[in-house]
């Protein structure tokens, strides 16, 4: 799931902040005997593709998403009064204001401590949205940000695709966003992240980002909304490229054996391989 989406998620929980939980019931083994009856929703917010839920009594509820899972508010009621719950729900939790919030399908999902929330995020860079845009927008301070800038240079032989996608470096990016900045940027995906400027690249992810999240675009980067056209590159395989109409080519990910390798495509002319 891409990090906007998981902004957007975020956001929808913290508009209840301030509800208390009048019933919890949690479906997964790890969690089947919790019970946050009782407490008080103090926000929520998103680090990268993590979402931290705070309670008033010091704990929070750690949820990943990935590919499938979702968070939602459920107002419809069963005739015992109940929520209705959608079949692969793991936790709902009934608040006073009478709806629930349920997250179905949420593989990832523990408890702990508000002050150890650095055990399940602290290994991440900096969230790509995180603080306040320039006024220009065209750079951010990522050097202040512990080092993220030097992590992402770490291995300068790294291509840049992979490079953007280790949530270790800067954290909510997505392989949409990886491939689609790329194209902008007239990068072959695989160039070494040595030799690329990171901060405009990365300056350019983040206000395509925001802009998603301000106007509810959704993850269309063209900014034409019907389905085909929402991208530049991103599943345009053997389709002319929208900006020279060249044949967008496709690398599939299976077999590099690389962690953060994904589906990959490019234009091989507005996106030419450094040396040819």
């Amino acid at each position: 799931m891409e990090g906007d989406a998981v902004h957007r998620c975020a956001a929808r929980l913290d508009a209840l902040t301030g509800t208390t939980v009048v019933r919890s019931d949690f479906r997964t083994p790890s969690l089947a005997t919790a019970d946050l009856t009782g407490r008080k929703l103090e926000g929520t917010r998103a680090h990268g593709k993590h979402l931290l839920t705070r309670f008033s009594d010091g704990a929070t509820l750690h949820s990943h998403l990935r590919m499938s899972g979702s968070w939602s508010v459920v107002r419809r009621r069963r005739a015992d009064g109940r929520p209705a719950l959608p079949r692969g729900t793991r936790a709902a939790l009934t608040l006073d204001t009478g709806v629930a919030l349920v997250g179905v399908d949420v593989p990832v999902l523990e408890l702990l401590r508000t002050r150890d929330e650095h055990r399940v995020v602290g290994h991440l860079g900096p969230d790509v949205l995180a603080g306040a845009p320039t006024a220009t927008q065209e750079h951010f301070d990522l050097d202040g940000a512990d080092g993220a800038l030097a992590r992402l240079r770490r291995d300068p032989a790294r291509p840049v695709v992979e490079t953007l996608l280790d949530q270790r470096g800067v954290s909510g990016l997505g392989n949409l966003w990886a491939v689609e900045v790329c194209f902008l940027r007239g990068l072959w995906p695989w160039t070494p992240v040595g030799d690329v400027e990171l901060e405009p690249l990365l300056a350019l992810a983040r206000r395509m980002i925001r802009h998603s999240l301000e106007h509810g675009t959704g993850m269309t980067t063209t900014g034409v909304r019907r389905r085909g056209e929402n991208h530049w590159v991103t599943g345009r395989s053997n389709r002319p490229c929208r900006r020279c109409g060249t044949l967008v080519r496709f690398r599939p990910a299976a077999g590099s054996g690389a962690p953060y390798t994904r589906e990959v495509w490019w234009c091989p002319s507005c996106q030419p391989e450094p040396g040819r």
